[in-house]
């Protein structure tokens, strides 16, 4: 759809708007309020700046919950104002994605910044992603530590002072995994003081960036300390958390094995492993105890396994063997008595307290090519973890594809906005799950819906104002109904008040997109952070 387009949907939503003010005689100041606020997300999204601009004005003007009556025939000259936006220029506004902005599928420059400063994490915010670096913040160091093992981030920003506990209490626990991940940390602070310099470097950090920073310089320097990151990743081939191999050794040994396969025809399986419900181990007992069990459970599939057999970590708790002459009923042998030496092995908790982990298995022999092999052995393993999880499936050319699910919901009273996404999510897909997309126009509509089911996994964009639930509210709701690992949130909000946004993070929000936006680049940032939910 052309940018005049939507224009002129804008204009027939406001000229709605003005109707039904209209027919009454006052109308209250939120609802002005409200209206000013979704004209100005929608108007500079599609490139109306000038109507963005004069609405954000006007909204400083006005109380976001006052229940004050504003007089109708007061806002004629206002009526008159906004009508001749539309007025000044009827040319087609031409679509053109921001010149540095990266593809969504192949921008892996990624960084996490933990700081409760929020201007100086948005003022980075949006310097980093204008030059193609993803950003997702957090504002206190239990979500930063969340987001770091979950999201794996090629560069870390923490700072010294955060409200629950200090940068270097972040460095003693995510030192070691950082290392063995080559993820380059810095430190930021105010306070340049020797002392936290030397203890910064003494604990692993990379740098010591001091408060205030220059931009120009930043840029350039995160630039750099990702690409040194990935240059570094790329030459090592151990995983050196767990002694498996790492994704660059298994993508080298899988293309191996494959042509020697396709010129010998000899047998070749593929299993892909999962440990069950390996989230609630971090949430309950922390992420140096995940290590742990990630750490028992390569080593008992590396002295299990035979030598002809190779063991790579695929990313996160999933791991994949590749066996060479061994079809999927001979592998059923070994990986039997894995899921038997993994659910009887003990694992202890910090508090003493002891726990067990299993895991869930699909095995798939190579037939055809790479893509659909690996294709085949996830859509097994997602049938194993819909079977009940702890066992083994092996893929049968009978039952069809089982593609893993991912929902991506829309929440905004903005019609424009929600054509917008949807047609941009439309576009979104992939060989190894089913992207389905959902609208609704405010929050009520949505948790009244029957929209949840455990086994599939949701992406929400959460509109911060619409009418009859307040997306705060919303995101309040969803959060205590509702488990956390299969559903990220992201708000969508043209709020920029400090306390807003800190609130919206707090209540659960993973991340928060401000309007007005480019869908593409709403579109790159669902990719990222869905990127760890679809396993």
């Amino acid at each position: 759809m052309a940018r005049n387009d939507y224009r002129s949907m804008l204009f027939q939503r406001m000229e709605k708007a003005f109707s039904t003010w209209s027919d009454n005689e006052h109308i209250k100041e939120q609802e002005l309020y409200r209206f000013l606020h979704t004209m100005k997300g929608t108007s500079g999204t599609i490139g109306m700046t000038d109507l963005a601009n004069f609405c954000s004005e006007q909204m400083k003007t006005l109380t976001e919950t006052s229940d004050a009556s504003i007089p109708v025939r007061s806002l004629k000259n206002f009526i008159s104002l906004m009508r001749n936006f539309f007025d000044r220029d009827s040319t087609p506004i031409q679509v053109h994605a921001p010149a540095n902005l990266t593809p969504a599928e192949d921008n892996d420059s990624f960084v996490l910044i933990i700081d409760d400063d929020l201007e100086f994490v948005s003022y980075v915010k949006e310097n980093l992603e204008k030059n193609g670096i993803q950003v997702v913040v957090a504002l206190d160091g239990k979500k930063g530590l969340e987001l770091f093992y979950t999201l794996l981030p090629n560069m870390l920003i923490v700072d010294i002072q955060l409200p629950d506990m200090n940068g270097f209490d972040i460095l003693a626990q995510i030192g070691d995994i950082a290392r063995s991940r080559y993820v380059p940390i810095a430190m930021v602070s105010v306070d340049n003081s020797k002392e936290n310099i030397i203890r910064a470097y003494e604990m692993g950090a990379m740098d010591f960036v001091i408060k205030p920073i220059d931009m120009n310089v930043f840029i350039p320097y995160t630039h750099n300390r990702i690409h040194y990151k990935k240059a570094i990743w790329q030459s090592a081939s151990i995983d050196e958390l767990t002694g498996a191999g790492n994704r660059r050794q298994f993508n080298d040994t899988f293309a191996q094995f494959s042509a020697l396969v396709e010129r010998t025809r000899r047998s070749f399986t593929l299993v892909m492993m999962d440990l069950d419900h390996f989230k609630k181990v971090n949430d309950r007992y922390g992420h140096p105890t995940g290590d742990d069990v990630l750490r028992s459970f390569s080593q008992i599939v590396l002295n299990m396994k035979r030598e002809t057999d190779f063991f790579f970590r695929y990313g996160g708790e999933e791991f994949a063997l590749l066996l060479i002459d061994t079809t999927p009923n001979e592998a059923i042998v070994l990986l039997e008595r894995i899921h038997e030496k993994m659910a009887n092995t003990t694992f202890t908790a910090p508090s003493g307290e002891p726990f067990f982990v299993t895991f869930s298995a699909g095995a798939s022999e190579y037939r055809v090519n790479q893509e659909a092999f690996l294709n085949e052995a996830d859509q097994a393993l997602y049938q194993a973890k819909r079977n009940g999880r702890n066992q083994t499936v092996i893929y049968q050319l009978n039952n069809g594809d089982v593609k893993r699910h991912l929902n991506v919901i829309i929440i905004d009273d903005d019609l424009l906005v929600r054509t917008m996404l949807v047609k941009q999510f439309s576009n979104w897909t992939s060989d190894d799950m089913d992207i389905v997309v959902h609208e609704y126009p405010d929050g009520y509509s949505f948790l009244e819906s029957d929209w949840y089911k455990p086994d599939e996994n949701y992406m929400i964009l959460l509109d911060g104002i619409m009418p009859k639930m307040d997306g705060i509210e919303v995101l309040s709701t969803l959060r205590k109904r509702y488990p956390d690992d299969n559903i990220i949130v992201s708000m969508l909000t043209g709020r920029t008040s400090e306390s807003d946004i800190i609130l919206a993070l707090k209540k659960g929000a993973d991340d928060y997109i401000v309007k007005p936006f480019h869908p593409q680049e709403v579109l790159a940032r669902v990719q990222r952070l869905t990127e760890r939910l679809i396993k």
